[in-house]
């Protein structure tokens, strides 16, 4: 009986201590970018979805798709073109 409270109590201090536990920070996939901070990523990660998603939260007139099919065309292809020409099709 005795070893069964110590377990028990062991599994209510383990449970109580994780739930003090504050927010962890939030990933770096979750925060948004602005273009200036896109601007001077390196060419690498510039280019990854992940990257593209967060730049896309980061202005608010990005979520009407004809501002960002038009960012797209006129800024994020060009750099893409110059920045990493083995990832861009012919």
């Amino acid at each position: 009986m005795r070893p069964l409270c110590a377990l028990f109590g062991a599994t209510v201090l383990v449970v109580l201590a994780g739930c003090g536990a504050s927010n962890p920070a939030p990933a770096a996939a979750d925060v948004p970018l602005t273009v200036e901070q896109w601007k001077a990523l390196p060419a690498q990660a510039k280019y990854e979805v992940e990257t593209l998603e967060r730049l896309k939260l980061g202005d608010p007139k990005f979520q009407d798709q004809r501002a960002w099919d038009k960012f797209t065309r006129e800024v994020l292809l060009p750099a893409k073109r110059k920045e990493r020409p083995d990832l861009t099709t012919k």
